[in-house]
């Protein structure tokens, strides 16, 4: 079993959209992934919901995969592929562990 862990920072606000409503919808596009791609065995989405600085991160991702193999389909799959599309617009910065478990 292969957890996925990827912790991001969010822009303050992104064409007039504040960064609450973008927490949000990210969110929701990731926790939809589950019914789209079966290479995801778990998925959890976590908000941070107090404190901000240099260390401090808006939203977690916690996924679980049966391999090394499953993980690469997820990440290549479209839908998964759309939900990175939306992120690049709003995250400032991004952190992944890859962890055999």
């Amino acid at each position: 079993m292969l957890q996925h862990i990827v912790l991001w920072k969010i822009k303050d606000d992104f064409q007039g959209v504040p960064k609450s409503q973008l927490i949000q919808e990210f969110k929701d596009q990731l926790e939809r992934l589950p019914e789209l791609i079966s290479d995801i065995d778990h998925l959890q989405v976590f908000v941070n919901f107090e404190g901000e600085g240099e260390q401090v991160c808006d939203l977690c991702l916690l996924s679980m995969h049966a391999d090394k193999e499953a993980l690469k389909r997820y990440a290549n799959h479209p839908e998964h592929q759309n939900v990175l599309s939306f992120a690049k617009n709003i995250v400032i910065e991004r952190r992944v562990v890859d962890a055999i478990w």
